[in-house]
């Protein structure tokens, strides 16, 4: 029996220990609850409010900083308000030659204080849960617009201007439909379909190979155009070098006439000249013969080398100068 006590006494007091400490366990987890609870942080990019039992309870946004609140029957709506850049999920736009493309895209926008009150409670559910999910399908109705209207070929050469009127497109709806700031989109990726991309490499090889073959053509049209310059050239060398040898031909000639020409003016200037000298000698011995006709035998006697004839025949007279016939009267009387 005394055992059976001691355990009832022990199982009885590990009960009180138990429930003594649930007890304070409970006390403090609802402690911290209520204590936890009672407070609440807004970051600085951030812009808050606070609902009771669902009723907003200020007109104005909460500030950044520690607040307090009932704990379970408040509940705090927080949003972003400095820049955000919202990632559009890929998706698909058609343009007018019926060419699909696969958009990625990026906007980036900013919430103005006065419009936080408008964008938490007004648009979608309470807080900030819906304004991207607002703002996506305003972004893919003027995407799609735009692009309606494009032209596949082109859509890579304007690209620039495409995103410029995309962007001025969804700036002015979201602004007009949620009251955020727009900064800027950004379309980061541009994705034709298979069939086109296929279709497009077809093309581009056709032409790749059409400008090869022209390139051949060029080549070749390149070749003969340089033998026919060559033959040309050597056509043009062979006529200049027979024209050289022709012009020195008819040089050489004209010389060999001027020659000619010049050695007989020569050659008749002399025979004129030797002539003229006989012809004076003539007349200058004429002369001499009537003024004094021992100009003859004055001749004979310089041509005379003092030597008789060798041979002398029979009957032939024999030459002799008659000098006294050539002295003077007064001589011979001395």
């Amino acid at each position: 029996m005394g055992n059976n006590l001691d355990i009832i006494r022990k199982n009885n007091f590990i009960k009180m220990n138990f429930v003594h400490y649930g007890k304070f366990v409970s006390i403090f987890l609802i402690l911290f609850i209520i204590f936890n609870g009672s407070f609440y942080k807004v970051d600085q990019t951030e812009l808050a409010n606070v609902r009771r039992f669902g009723v907003v309870r200020y007109n104005k946004p909460v500030k950044p900083g520690l607040h307090f609140k009932i704990p379970i029957i408040d509940t705090v709506d927080k949003l972003q308000v400095t820049l955000t850049t919202l990632h559009v999920p890929p998706f698909d736009v058609t343009t007018i030659d019926n060419q699909k493309i696969t958009l990625d895209m990026n906007f980036n926008y900013t919430i103005p204080e006065d419009k936080v009150f408008h964008i938490m409670y007004e648009i979608g559910r309470a807080g900030s849960v819906d304004i991207e999910i607002q703002i996506i399908p305003v972004v893919r109705d003027r995407t799609s617009r735009i692009f309606a209207i494009q032209n596949m070929a082109t859509v890579n050469a304007n690209r620039s201007s495409i995103q410029n009127e995309i962007e001025k497109s969804v700036a002015k709806s979201v602004e007009e439909l949620f009251g955020i700031q727009p900064h800027s989109l950004q379309i980061a990726g541009i994705t034709p379909s298979a069939a086109f991309m296929a279709s497009n490499e077809a093309a581009v090889k056709a032409k790749n190979e059409a400008v090869a073959a022209e390139n051949t053509k060029r080549t070749r049209q390149f070749e003969a155009d340089q033998v026919v310059i060559k033959a040309k050239g050597e056509a043009d060398s062979a006529i200049e070098a027979a024209r050289g040898r022709s012009q020195s031909a008819l040089l050489e000639a004209q010389a060999n006439k001027t020659k000619l020409e010049l050695e007989g003016e020569g050659e008749a200037s002399k025979i004129l000249a030797r002539a003229t000298a006989e012809a004076k000698g003539i007349d200058l011995m004429q002369k001499a013969l009537a003024q004094s006709p021992i100009v003859v035998e004055f001749e004979k006697a310089k041509r005379w080398n003092g030597q008789l004839p060798v041979n002398m025949f029979a009957g032939a007279p024999i030459p002799f100068l008659d000098v006294n016939k050539y002295v003077a009267p007064e001589a011979n009387q001395k």
